[in-house]
Parts: C-alpha cells; structure tokens; sequence
C-alpha cells in the first residue's frame, strides 16, 4: 500500500533531537528532509555518476553487492539454526548501514537489482522468513514479527540514506505479510513498525556519536545520540553501551 504522510513523516523523525533528519550532505547539510524532499530522495544506482563519486571521495560511501552481504550473513545466522525464537530476537547493528543491505535486501545495492522475497539475504529478511514459517495466525506473526523489528538496529550519517534504509524496512516487513497472507498490512501496523525503525536507525556521527554536526565543535552545543531499551520501553545514550560518557 502506499504510505501515508503521517507513515513518512515519523520516518522522518530524528529521536535524539526532536526535528526531523537532515540531509548532511551537499550545499544545504544542515537543513532538515521534509515531506516535501521526499520523492527526490533516490537510491545510491539511480543517482548520477557523478554525484555517486562525490559521496565516495567524501563520505567513503561504497555500497556492499549481494553476494557479498549474503556470504556474511551466513556465517552470523549459523549459531541461530537450532533456535528460531533466539534468532528472531538476536540483536544486530549494522554500522554505518547507507540504505541497510546487511538488515533488508529488496534490492541488490550496488547495483539495484530487484531481488525476490525468496532470495533476500538480509538478517530481518531471514527473521521474517522464520516468522513466516513458525507462525499460522496474524497475531502471531505481527508478534513476532515486532520482536524482529525490535531487534535489528543501524546507523548512518547521510539523511537520504537513512531514509532509504528505514523506508526499505517498513516496505520488508509490508513483503513478508503479504507473502504469508495474501493481502495487505494494515496501516496502523505499519505505523507502529515505523516509530520503532525511527528509533532504531538512527542518523549519528560515527566518529562523535553525535547527530552530524552537534559535536560540541559549533554553537549547537554537544549531543550524544539516543537509542531505546525496547525491553524496559527507556531511553539512553548509545555510547553507554560501550562504556561512552554522557555528556
């Protein structure tokens, strides 16, 4: 189904500051993505050559093929054989995840092949695959197809990416219902999946743990990103997990 504005508006949200994400690349980096940019927001293949370099040279920005993300996620996905329920809610952080092809794998992202629901690679794919088959009522499905959702988590400096990668999630988890059941999601489910990919996905500095630009080195002042503990429904600073300081 196509998605409402309220659905675009929330993955749009950025949860540490309160506005929405910002672009972070280009003439304009610090300006928030509005609904409005939407529809010029376009993957990494459909863009011209040109500007696919300058975000190269610039951002390191290199996009992982198929083949490549499907060879790793094997090797993860291999302790989980035995245990569906432990692997559905296994917690991964893709780093840096540009449209997230190591999360959810519509598209090969190098060079934005179609993939069928069959072959995707991604660790929420192979969630929602287990899901499917472990499952047989929609309540049960859409419980744990929240707990995989929950459990699968990114990052990323650029807002066009992040909006890509959280859209390609929601839009997964939309496939994989489909796939099961034969008709579509409905949308206050989707919007309920969506405010938990806007807290999942999160735009941050990778180097500061901070929204791009909000390092303490400008007049914004220092910010650590945050992240939610869907287990106690709190928030907290993602460099807590590592023993970061708070600021």
């Amino acid at each position: 189904m196509p998605l409402t504005d309220e659905i675009i508006a929330t993955l749009l949200l950025d949860c540490t500051t309160n506005g929405n994400i910002i672009w972070a690349n280009g003439f304009d980096k610090t300006r928030e993505i509005t609904l409005e940019d939407v529809e010029s927001i376009v993957p990494r293949h459909e863009k011209n050559r040109a500007d696919q370099k300058f975000r190269t040279r610039s951002r390191a920005e290199i996009f992982t093929p198929h083949e490549v993300c499907k060879l790793q996620n094997d090797l993860i996905c291999k302790p989980f054989e035995d245990d569906w329920k432990k692997f559905v809610d296994a917690k991964f952080l893709e780093i840096t995840c540009g449209e997230a092809p190591y999360i959810v794998n519509r598209y090969d992202a190098a060079t934005g092949k179609e993939i069928d629901i069959a072959e995707r690679c991604g660790l929420l794919d192979r969630k929602l695959r287990v899901v499917n088959a472990e499952t047989s009522t929609v309540a049960d499905w859409i419980d744990f197809a929240i707990r995989a959702v929950k459990s699968v988590y990114g990052y990323e400096f650029q807002g066009d990416n992040l909006f890509l990668a959280r859209r390609n999630i929601l839009l997964t988890v939309e496939d994989f219902f489909a796939e099961k059941f034969s008709v579509k999601v409905r949308a206050d489910f989707l919007m309920q999946v969506a405010e938990i990919v806007s807290w999942n996905f999160w735009q941050m500095d990778g180097l500061t743990n901070s929204p791009p630009f909000m390092d303490g080195a400008n007049l914004f002042g220092g910010v650590n990103c945050r992240i939610k503990d869907w287990s106690t429904n709190k928030t907290f600073e993602f460099v807590e997990l590592f023993g970061g300081k708070r600021r």
